[in-house]
């Protein structure tokens, strides 16, 4: 294999599978993954069970690979190099709580070797940076659950890491703590790079320009979100109209040859269209408003959220 092909991605997998031996029987948590994540942001998504977790175990080293081969920047995951370069964030990080922020972060950049003096200079520019400054002397038993994840956010830049791994970042916290957390993570992927699992699809949304989907295991679907949705669209067959006279548009509407149905939407009081050719539906619009002398006020085509396209895929492959 190519070593700086590897080198120009933060993780690169190649077959990367974990089989779990329980009496007698065999389960293949991860199967023959290829994962290809690139610098910026990477999503992870999948079911409960899917394999995301184990799979961050492989790559942080904390578990052993069955077979086939992961890196991390073109180092080996596992060994020390490639645990170095990596920050860690695990679903539900474990604080002492009698130790205030400085102090774990001190005690976080210990495990990593750093010198004293360069520790505390680090430590207290991520509580500046993640704005818990004022709050130096209040121990983290104290903190709500957006402070503590600034703290585990905190935690994982102590030794400069070049690449940061995320499993559920924002899960427990409030709407507030989540949009602070989902900014965080925006602003720190500009000199960053960052693999981030999350089950608020929307939070993805925001954040990401690729995510991987796995499902018992194995890699689904790997693309940038822009592209998901133009190819895995719910519906490419649905439009959006709003018109001075919707009652009366709608009767028309379904009048014409071509038009597979029209209603108006009960939540939106909008006309809703299905038809399978947009120009075609666009030129009837057209001649409608011009002839009924009508008032078009908006008309679009809906796109479809990273959600509903993920609960969709989810349910074509057994998932309810």
């Amino acid at each position: 294999m190519n070593n700086n092909l590897k080198n120009n991605y933060e993780i690169w997998t190649t077959n990367l599978t974990k089989v779990y031996d329980k009496r007698s029987k065999q389960t293949r948590a991860v199967d023959s993954i290829n994962l290809r994540v690139e610098p910026g942001i990477h999503g992870f998504l999948g079911p409960n069970g899917a394999g995301k977790t184990t799979t961050i175990n492989m790559l942080m080293g904390a578990i052993s690979i069955t077979s086939g081969e992961a890196y991390i920047r073109g180092v080996k995951a596992g060994t020390l190099k490639a645990r170095r370069m990596i920050g860690f964030l695990p679903q539900d990080p474990v604080f002492y709580g009698k130790m205030t922020a400085f102090q774990y972060l001190m005690y976080t950049a210990k495990l990593f070797g750093l010198k004293s003096s360069d520790a505390k200079l680090k430590a207290r520019e991520l509580l500046e940076y993640f704005e818990l400054s004022k709050e130096k002397k209040k121990t983290i038993s104290k903190f709500s659950g957006g402070m503590k994840q600034k703290v585990g956010l905190a935690s994982t830049l102590i030794h400069n890491p070049k690449l940061l791994i995320l499993d559920e970042p924002t899960t427990n916290l409030d709407p507030i703590g989540r949009k602070k957390i989902v900014e965080y993570i925006k602003k720190l992927a500009q000199n960053i790079s960052i693999f981030v699992s999350s089950h608020i699809l929307s939070e993805i949304e925001q954040m990401c320009e690729k995510v991987t989907i796995i499902n018992n295991g194995k890699i689904i679907l790997i693309d940038t979100i822009e592209n998901i949705k133009t190819t895995q669209a719910v519906s490419k067959d649905l439009f959006i109209l709003d018109t001075n006279a919707n009652q009366l548009m709608v009767q028309k509407l379904n009048q014409v040859e071509g038009v597979i149905k029209a209603w108006i939407n009960e939540n939106d009081n909008k006309i809703h269209i299905m038809h399978n050719e947009a120009e075609k539906l666009q030129e009837i619009i057209s001649n409608l408003i011009t002839q009924e002398k009508f008032i078009i006020k908006s008309f679009h085509q809906p796109e479809t959220s990273l959600q509903e396209i993920f609960v969709n895929l989810m349910k074509n492959r057994g998932h309810e």
